[in-house]
C-alpha cells in the first residue's frame, strides 16, 4: 500500500511512527477488492486485520484490536492500541461514510479520562477523495489535518495539574485507497 503523507501535530515523531508506516506499506492492496477484481462498496475489514497482524509481529503480543477504552456502556472501540509508553490509540478510516470528528473525539475522550495509560493518538486515513458529506470534495486525510485538527486545538492542546499536554502527539497517516 502506498503511504501519501504524514502529519503529526506536535512535530515530534515518535519513534513508534515508522516502524507503523512500515507495517501499512507492507498490507496488501487486494484487500480493497473483490475477489472478481471488483471494488469493495462497504468498509474494508481486512485493513484491520492486516495491519493488526503485522504489528502484533513488529510490536509483540500486547498490541490489542477492538478496545473499549471508555466507561464500560459506552459502545464506542478503538481499532487498535499500541503498547508505546504511554500508549498509542489508533483509528484506521476504510470506510465510504467516514466519521472522522467522531474518531478524534473517541481518543482525545480516551485519553483524557486515563492520562496515566494513554497519550498518543494515531488516525490512518485515506488521502484519495470517498464520499465525506461534511468535508465536501476534500480527502478524509486533508478534512483531519486542515479543518478538525484546528477546530480540535483548544482539546488537543488541554494540560494536566502539572502544565504537561495530555496529548502526547496526535499522528495522522494518510494513504492511498486504491479503489481511486
Amino acid at each position: 500500500m502506498t503511504i501519501k503523507e504524514v502529519f503529526s501535530y506536535r512535530r515530534l515523531e515518535p519513534e513508534w511512527v515508522k516502524p507503523l508506516v512500515t507495517c501499512i506499506k507492507e498490507i496488501p492492496e487486494h484487500i480493497f477488492f473483490e475477489q472478481d477484481g471488483s471494488p469493495l462498496k462497504e468498509e474494508v475489514i481486512q485493513f484491520d486485520k492486516q495491519l493488526f497482524k503485522r504489528l502484533t509481529a513488529k510490536f509483540g503480543p500486547d498490541v490489542k484490536r477492538n478496545v473499549r477504552t471508555m466507561a464500560r456502556e459506552n459502545q464506542f472501540e478503538t481499532d487498535l492500541l499500541l503498547p508505546t509508553k504511554p500508549m498509542t490509540l489508533i483509528e484506521i478510516e476504510k470506510g465510504k461514510q467516514p466519521r472522522l470528528e467522531l474518531d478524534i473525539m473517541k481518543i482525545i475522550n480516551s485519553i483524557y479520562r486515563s492520562s496515566s495509560e494513554y497519550g498518543y493518538g494515531c488516525i490512518i486515513a485515506p488521502t484519495t477523495y470517498i464520499r465525506l458529506n461534511l468535508a465536501g470534495n476534500r480527502s478524509p486525510y486533508r478534512y483531519v489535518t486542515e479543518h478538525l485538527i484546528p477546530l480540535n486545538k483548544p482539546v488537543l492542546d488541554f494540560k494536566n495539574e502539572n502544565g504537561c499536554f495530555l496529548l502526547k502527539d496526535f499522528i495522522v497517516i494518510g494513504y492511498v485507497d486504491p479503489r481511486g
